[in-house]
């Protein structure tokens, strides 16, 4: 066969391209086959749960470099979320856009749970110190309370912003049991959840009603207030539970209490969140079959489990539709879309 030049330098061009492609797509053909979707994340338990279950989305595990990973939350308007990698004092950040993974700051205190406010400024629960911080737009950094009665706080480790910016948080103290997350010390104040705002010289008591008050969640009109209870680590005759509570107007008190779940199983439930449609959905430990997200319905009836190989702290809605779900769990991160939308 005769090629005239330009047909032999197309065909050449042809036979490099193929050669430059073909490792990558072995590359892509040679690893552990993918998994058959509906991914085995999902667990649906009701049918009421089929409505947020999305048949052709994987679980993706993006980092696992952590040693014990808490506290995630979404910038919107950077694409990006914020978590706490606790014994490594350090903030974290993974970017939506990359799926990157970078240490945002390093020695905040053992920082544990964050937040954004409605001007986009980053609030953090310290250990140790024992504080709620704000960064500032300049960088620089606000202490918002550290002690209440003149006793140092334990260890907040999640919160809440309110619409006028002011801040509901727990206070269980794990952050004073061990160095490994904190500073070793003695508790000085009973457990519990306080509101602070920037007129306030200390914080105002809520509820010392849990024995270890842990995550927190507000439902889609801020009326109601959700917290989680991890009692059982410290107080093994008593059930893990979440609670909620109907919150004033002015965030300043909590009355009526219910008890909405109680641990099955020797389940713990960790850091939580809420759905437009009023679906709690929160971090489960209690061993394979049980570590991921338990999802229960505004009934309070279980509908739903996503189970993760590690055990989660904590999570949150992210991307432009709040519909993709992060979660912090152990020492990885993970996400999944789901069918609803975080509040």
């Amino acid at each position: 066969m005769n090629l005239d030049r330009r047909q032999f330098l197309s065909a050449t061009a042809a036979m490099g391209a193929a050669a430059a492609v073909s490792p990558s797509l072995m590359a892509a053909t040679t690893g552990e086959p993918p998994t058959r979707y509906p991914d085995p994340a999902w667990q649906v338990l009701d049918d009421r749960f089929k409505a947020y279950f999305i048949g052709n989305t994987p679980l993706q595990r993006h980092w696992s470099g952590g040693l014990w990973l808490e506290g995630p939350a979404w910038n919107a308007v950077g694409r990006y979320a914020v978590f706490s990698d606790i014994p490594r004092a350090r903030q974290m950040r993974w970017d939506e856009v990359t799926e990157k993974v970078s240490v945002l700051r390093e020695g905040v205190g053992h920082s544990n749970g964050n937040a954004f406010d409605n001007h986009g400024r980053l609030i953090a629960c310290e250990h140790s110190p024992a504080r709620v911080v704000r960064y500032e737009w300049d960088g620089t950094l606000t202490e918002l309370t550290s002690h209440y009665q003149g006793k140092r706080l334990n260890a907040p480790n999640d919160l809440v912003v309110l619409a006028n910016d002011a801040i509901i948080f727990t206070d269980p103290g794990y952050g004073a049991h061990v160095d490994y997350e904190g500073e070793k010390r003695p508790l000085e104040l009973k457990p519990a959840i306080y509101y602070v705002d920037d007129g306030m010289d200390e914080p105002l008591l809520l509820s010392d009603e849990l024995s270890k008050p842990n995550g927190v969640a507000l439902s889609a009109d801020g009326r109601q207030l959700y917290a989680s209870d991890t009692a059982p680590s410290h107080f093994p005759d008593e059930p893990a539970t979440i609670s909620r509570w109907e919150l004033a107007e002015d965030g300043k008190s909590l009355s009526n209490r219910e008890v909405v779940v109680s641990s099955q199983n020797a389940e713990t439930y960790d850091g939580i969140a809420l759905d437009r449609d009023g679906n709690l959905w929160a971090g489960t430990a209690g061993g394979e079959g049980h570590d991921g997200i338990s999802i229960f319905a505004p009934n309070n009836d279980r509908i739903g489990r996503i189970l993760l190989p590690e055990r989660c702290a904590n999570l949150c809605f992210i991307g432009e539709h709040r519909d993709r779900l992060l979660m912090t769990a152990s020492r990885s991160i993970y996400t999944l879309y789901t069918g609803t939308r975080g509040v």
